[in-house]
């Protein structure tokens, strides 16, 4: 039986899912198809691909984060169907590929940074080679577009084929998107799965073994109170609910501050529309006049009440924000397998 708190969940995330940037396509070589983000809809407003240090850390997802609408991005099946589907755009050493970023509304905007995994899907939270970007401002209809250089010692050893690598762009508010792209000028990796190099040490297996552990009750409830579709968001939201230090949009997405902020640590009163009046999002700039504080802000309601209810944190104010941008999540899977 779908719950009332469902019935919420699901009316929020239609409502707040549209404050993105969304990946379209990335064209690389003349005549070689263009990449399609790994995993999101293009044509679905509520879709977006989001990628949180805070969750591939803590064993939410992988290094190319999760969709919205269809939880963590699996990049080597990603990168094998897109394969099977001539969906994987080719390039050379030193060349450049032009990604084209959707600009939903401020929490799509740039600066955009983009890295490349050389072996497609085996770093994790680091490791990646940073890449140059070159970025434009918005057209009229919201695209910007980047221009990404290929690494000049660039030697992709991915996928089935040997020569692809994963490409993955975000901004400061951790939306963005991954792609493939195929390397034309290098001798292919033969790979098997005996050779195929892993990210993980024995000790980083051991300690995701832990963590799979830990996460595992919460992962069992998700699913019980989910439908198959429906699952592997309702995996991470029990997740994220258990430990709310895993979850990214939480720590990272910005809210637009309107709405349901209620400082209640403020006395009720701050009327904070997500800047805290004046409060320049530190809590101790009050300049002794926060309404019915007068004076004692300073990083005593500021910070301390603040944090009570709204945390008042670079003007994010997470109060009921957080509780809304918690119903955004369509997180992935519990355990980052399907790399």
């Amino acid at each position: 039986m779908v719950s009332f708190k469902q019935t919420v969940i699901a009316s929020a995330i239609l409502a707040l899912a549209q404050g993105q940037g969304v990946l379209l396509k990335a064209q690389g070589n003349r005549g070689s198809p263009a990449s399609l983000g790994l995993q999101v809809d293009p044509n679905d407003d509520g879709d977006a691909n989001f990628i949180s240090d805070t969750e591939i850390t803590s064993n939410v997802v992988n290094e190319c984060g999760r969709t919205l609408a269809g939880g963590n991005i699996d990049i080597g099946e990603n990168t094998e169907n897109a394969l099977a589907d001539n969906q994987v755009t080719q390039s050379q050493a030193g060349g450049t590929v032009k990604v084209i970023m959707r600009q939903v509304n401020e929490t799509g905007a740039g600066p955009y940074t983009c890295d490349m995994d050389l072996a497609g899907n085996v770093n994790g939270a680091t490791g990646q080679t940073k890449l140059d970007v070159q970025e434009s401002d918005p057209d009229n209809n919201g695209n910007i577009k980047l221009t990404v250089a290929m690494p000049k010692d660039m030697a992709c050893i991915g996928a089935s084929t040997g020569d692809v690598c994963t490409v993955r762009c975000r901004n400061a508010q951790s939306f963005g998107g991954c792609f493939a792209v195929q390397q034309t000028d290098t001798t292919p990796s033969d790979n098997t799965p005996a050779n195929i190099a892993t990210a993980q040490t024995l000790e980083g297996i051991q300690a995701q073994v832990q963590q799979n552990k830990a996460d595992l009750p919460a992962a069992v409830d998700g699913i019980a109170s989910a439908s198959l579709k429906e699952q592997g968001t309702s995996v991470v939201d029990s997740i994220q609910a258990a430990d709310a230090s895993t979850d990214g949009l939480d720590e990272d997405a910005i809210a637009d501050g309107t709405g349901n902020d209620n400082n209640n640590g403020n006395n009720g009163n701050n009327n904070n529309n997500g800047n805290n009046n004046g409060n320049n999002g530190n809590g101790n700039n009050n300049n002794g006049n926060n309404n019915a504080n007068t004076g004692n802000n300073n990083n005593g309601n500021g910070n301390g009440n603040g944090n009570g209810n709204g945390r008042n944190r670079g003007g994010r104010n997470r109060g009921n924000n957080k509780r809304s941008m918690r119903n955004r999540r369509s997180a992935g899977s519990l355990l980052r397998g399907g790399r």
